[in-house]
């Protein structure tokens, strides 16, 4: 009896081994992660269904008529990743020269447009915002050598509630319609009631026609009291004199994640040779890139998700879905909305994917200033050299493609890791020049 007891409990403990070990190659095979609701796998996607959750990131074509409450995007964390090595580039920005002064300086940060918090977390690398009153106040603190920094945003961030002692200030305002220019109006209207302001630096989501005419006479240049501006889009008021460019960067205001580059996985073999989410509208550059890829039977080699309505609604799924489409494709497309540059070219090189732009030019009167010549559109990016793929019309795609699937994996993954290594060198490079130009105007003072 006691053999017999014996031995099934050896037999028992064997088969437990078994299926241990056969669970784990399961879970190792499939890869999958997951963190805070997002699930990473590199198996194809499964579409979701048409229904209202569907986001089709294609709000360059739409006004939006709401005021969006800007939260922390959720950090999505990936597997670690040994092939990067950005400590050159993270040491070669790494420290604010404060040769000139020893003095420590604090400094302002007041957030009214989602651009914000791009420079403050993806730019300017800060930590957690601590809400206050219900979330109508958030707040955030960095050191940067001899800089203290404060950064603040929320809808109770107003005019006569603000600082009233603040001497140097990074104000972020929206200038893309005629509303928010007159909302961004109000803010500069009201910046000589701070008596002891002495420098201004203003980073500006700028029309995307290039209609910027109305900054001019806020400039010291001309009377005002900004100092510096910073302004996305390629304006021809760019002369890096008084008018600095500025990137568009990510959709934070969705809930768009910052990346850690560390913890990705850009070594295994990506489902997808490109994609493309958004909405289809009638004569637009969106119909042209479909029907080249319908009519040369390239969507089995892409992730693609077209809607022909536009639907502004965001959800965990829909974001996690197009997340996933990044992370799981080599190229995605991007077609040119009410301008060239657009959020999902930053949002794809965070993956390692690379952006196929089209080269072309959107009406208005954006291009080359006098100072700055032969490079528009995307002329920031053009002259930092990002390893965008640029085609002058669609029917360049399936050459495109077609060099893609004849492309070793080894050839791939070292493009991704060059990516990801330019896009954060690119942010770094983005904060240097910010922080130099900072400094210039609180040392003249």
């Amino acid at each position: 009896m006691l053999f017999s007891l014996r031995t099934v409990t050896i037999a028992v403990f064997i088969v437990y081994c078994v299926l241990t070990c056969y669970t784990g190659y399961i879970l190792l095979r499939n890869n999958n992660h997951v963190k805070d609701g997002v699930q990473y796998t590199h198996r194809k996607l499964s579409l979701p269904d048409d229904g209202e959750d569907w986001n089709p990131w294609g709000e360059e074509f739409e006004r939006e008529k709401k005021t969006f409450i800007f939260q922390k995007a959720s950090p999505i964390k990936l597997l670690t990743n040994q092939s990067l090595d950005l400590r050159k580039q993270l040491t070669k920005y790494a420290k604010f020269d404060a040769s000139q002064s020893s003095e420590s300086y604090n400094v302002e940060i007041w957030g009214k447009a989602a651009i914000g918090l791009y420079l403050w977390e993806h730019i300017l690398g800060g930590g957690k915002l601590e809400n206050k009153m219900d979330g109508l106040w958030s707040y955030g603190f960095k050191r940067l050598d001899n800089l203290k920094l404060k950064f603040r945003t929320g809808p109770g961030v107003i005019p006569s509630k603000a600082p009233s002692d603040v001497q140097h200030l990074i104000l972020i305002l929206n200038g893309r319609s005629d509303d928010k220019v007159t909302f961004a109006k109000m803010w500069l209207d009201f910046l000589p009631q701070f008596r002891n302001l002495r420098s201004v630096i203003l980073i500006i989501l700028g029309n995307e026609q290039c209609h910027n005419e109305w900054l001019i006479p806020y400039m010291t240049k001309s009377g005002g009291m900004v100092n510096k501006t910073f302004l996305v889009y390629d304006s021809p008021l760019v002369d890096n004199v008084n008018f600095y460019q500025w990137p568009l960067g990510v959709a934070t205001y969705r809930g768009f994640p910052k990346v850690d580059s560390r913890k990705m996985d850009l070594e295994n073999s990506r489902p997808y040779v490109c994609n493309f989410l958004g909405s289809i509208y009638p004569h637009s550059s969106r119909e042209k890139l479909m029907n080249v890829l319908e009519s040369n039977n390239l969507t089995q080699f892409c992730f693609i998700k077209a809607r022909y309505e536009w639907q502004p609604k965001e959800t965990k799924n829909s974001l996690s879905i197009y997340i996933q489409s990044l992370h799981l494709s080599d190229l995605t497309l991007s077609p040119v909305g009410m301008n060239t540059e657009c959020y999902r070219i930053y949002e794809a090189m965070s993956f390692g994917s690379v952006p196929v732009v089209e080269n072309v030019m959107t009406p208005g009167i954006c291009g080359d200033s006098k100072a700055l010549i032969g490079s528009s559109p995307l002329r920031l990016l053009k002259s930092l050299n990002a390893p965008i793929i640029y085609v002058n019309d669609w029917s360049q795609l399936p050459d495109i493609i077609s060099r893609e699937l004849q492309m070793p994996l080894e050839e791939k993954i070292q493009r991704r890791i060059k990516i990801v290594e330019w896009y954060e060198n690119f942010k770094l490079q983005i904060r240097e020049n910010l922080l130099s130009v900072l400094k210039e105007n609180i040392l003249r003072r």
